[in-house]
Parts: C-alpha cells; structure tokens; sequence
C-alpha cells in the first residue's frame, strides 16, 4: 500500500512539474513574442529563422554603407557648389575686368580679389569630411591639392648660323610661360626683326636694333630676353632658338591625391563610387582658367582677360556637370536606400510571422496549465492525508 501510495505521489508530482515546465514556457513566449527560444524546440523553424536574421543583417550592412555614400557625396557636392560660386563670380569680374576703360585702382583690386578667389577655389578642394579629404580619391589622409610656388623656368639657348649673337637669356617671365622661341635677324645682322614661338605666332612688337653688349628685350606674352651681341655684324638672319621649360604659374596647383576612387559595397553583387576626385578634368580646367585670367590681369593684357571670359565660363560649365553628377549618384542612391528600407521591412514582417506567438493560444494553455496544476496540487494533497490515515491504522 506504501509503495502505491508512492507511485501515485510521484506521478503527480511529474505531473505539477510538466505543468510548470508549460507555465514557464508560456511566459517565456509572451515575454519575448516568439514561439520558441532554443533550437531544441523547433530546429527547423530555428534554421528559417536563423537564414532570416543573416539576410536581415546583410540590409542593415547595406543600409549603413548606403548612408556612409550619401554623406559622403552630400557633403562632396555641397563644397562643388562652394566652388561654383567662386566661378560666377570670377566670371562676372572678368566681363567688368575686359574693358579698356578699366583704371589702374580697379585692375589691383581685381587682381586683389581673384587672388582671395583662388584661395577660396583650394580650400573648397581640400575640404575633408570625418578628418578624410574628400577629393584625393583613395589617399584620403592627404590634402588634394598643393600650390605650387612661382617659377620662371630654366632657358636654354641653341645658337644659329649667325655667330654674332652669343648668348641669350631668359630675365623674367612673369606669367610663367613654357614655350621655344626662333630669332631671326634682318639682312645685315644687326636688328632682331622676328621673335616667334612654337606656334609660330609673332611675339615681337617691333624691330629691335643690337648694341655690343646685353640686349633687352621684352616679348609680347612679357617675356623678357637679354640677348648678347658681339658688336660685329653678320649678314645671317639665323640666330638660334631659345628654350624656356619648367615655368609654372602664380597660382597654380598640383593634384595631390589617388587615382583610385572610394568604394563602398553596398553587397556583394553592388559597389558604388562615393567621391569625385580631384584629377577630374574639370578641377584641371578649373584651376587653370583662375590662373589664366590672374595672368592676365597682372599683365594688363586686355585682350587675354577678354579670352578668360569663354575660358572661365567653360571650366564653370565643367564644375557644374560635375556637381550635377554627384547630384544624380545622390538620386540613384536614394533610389536604393528606398529599395533595401523595403527589404528591411520586408524581413521584419516575415521574421515576426515565423516567430511570432498566438498569444490567445498561450494564454488559454496556460489557463488549462494552471486548472490541471490545481487539479495536481488538490490530488497530492488528498493523497497526503490518505496516507496519513492509513499509517495510523
């Protein structure tokens, strides 16, 4: 009868913890929201669950690197329009500037204010974004562009047939021209009459008559010779060339950076480009039309200022394709983030439709759990006091 009594005892006893075990269980499901949280307790739909979670990581990943683009180019195309600014109005100062009635005050404070331009051109060029330059391309921890110090160039100079002429060389060359320079005298030896360049184009206003001795003499591109003559005339119009190499401009400037883009995986099938780089044709063109026209400005060349307008006005142009550019990998990126924000929502609502508890269904086993465990607890105790009873028999 002790070991009946037992048995039963015991079998109840499983019985309350089963119930228990559902009790808990119900709680752990309403708590988290999920059908279950071991793989023990459903494997398969633990698997699909697993293979949903790697897939909704893989958009999140997406997201992010789509947001880090973004900023990237928003802030790249924000300085591009900084530097289209500069350029309409340096275009507008070198329509005032190609006057000839322009005075002498107001060419300095042009040359001035192109001058804060130019710096205003190269900071906008080196901007960085999270301490990263956005425009040197994949060397991101160097400044894009460097200015380049003045330099007149070195001159070399290949003497002719004419003997008379020993030497020539260069004394100044402010707006930094490289170019080659044929001499040519007149009949009897003893005036230039021709100075040309590589293009063939005059540079010489005038005839310059020789004295023995040095001989000045300034070109039309303000180029300025020292020709040295020996005082002993040779009737050969053939003086020789000169060579002037390695000038670069006031102004002027280096590209610094990577010829290797920015890019950003998007996934695996999806990498983007996030940067404009610097060496683009139209930061080349850019700097150059600014230098250009600061050259002529300095030189008071009325007619290469008038030459800057179409020259600054096609480096503009140049800018704002690029910019427009960057606009539209802006509006291709939006396009999509708005795609995998789908695909993020998309995986939620299926994440949660595989996992997802019927709370009615938990809480009506658990009502049951809880009348059976009552049950339990009423029959141990009846069994307790049978037993009692029975002993004291």
């Amino acid at each position: 009868m002790r070991i009946t009594s037992a048995q039963l005892y015991n079998n109840l006893l499983a019985g309350v913890q089963q119930q228990m075990d559902i009790q808990a269980k119900g709680d752990a499901k309403i708590t988290s929201g999920t059908r279950y949280q071991t793989p023990a307790e459903a494997a398969l739909d633990y698997r699909t669950s697993l293979d949903i979670r790697h897939a909704q990581r893989g958009v999140d990943g997406g997201l992010e690197a789509l947001a880090i683009a973004e900023s990237r180019l928003s802030v790249s195309q924000n300085h591009l329009m900084s530097m289209n600014n500069v350029f309409s109005r340096a275009q507008s100062l070198a329509i005032q500037q190609s006057s000839a009635q322009v005075s002498a005050t107001e060419r300095q404070a042009a040359i001035s204010e192109i001058t804060h331009l130019t710096t205003a051109l190269i900071n906008s060029a080196n901007q960085q974004w999270q301490g990263q330059s956005l425009f040197s391309g994949a060397a991101v921890d160097k400044v894009a562009f460097i200015a380049n110090p003045f330099s007149a160039g070195t001159a070399v100079y290949a003497a002719g047939s004419n003997g008379s002429i020993t030497n020539v060389t260069q004394t100044a060359n402010p707006a930094a021209v490289n170019d080659a320079y044929t001499i040519t005298l007149d009949g009897t030896g003893t005036s230039i009459i021709s100075i040309t360049n590589g293009a063939s184009v005059e540079q010489l206003a005038a005839p310059v008559a020789l004295a023995t001795g040095a001989n000045s003499v300034t070109l039309n591109n303000n180029v300025q010779l020292s020709v040295t003559y020996s005082g002993t005339p040779v009737a050969d119009p053939v003086a020789g060339t000169i060579t002037v190499s390695g000038a670069i401009q006031d102004g002027s400037v280096t590209y610094n950076g990577s010829s290797q883009d920015r890019l950003v995986n998007i996934d695996p099938a999806l990498q983007i480009v996030s940067n404009a780089r610097g060496d683009d044709p139209a930061f080349t063109a850019a700097f150059q039309a600014i230098v250009d026209f600061k050259a002529a400005l300095v030189a008071n060349d009325t007619g290469a200022i008038s030459a800057s307008v179409a020259s600054l006005n096609s480096a503009g142009n140049g800018m704002i394709d690029l910019t427009a550019d960057i606009g539209a990998r802006l509006d291709a990126l939006s396009i999509t983030r708005t795609t995998y924000e789908e695909m993020k929502a998309h995986f939620e609502i299926r994440l949660n439709t595989h996992e997802g508890v019927d709370l009615a269904a938990v809480v009506t086993e658990m009502k049951l759990s809880e009348i059976s465990l009552q049950a339990s607890y009423s029959q141990i105790s009846r069994l307790s006091n049978l037993s009692l009873i029975n002993f004291l028999r």
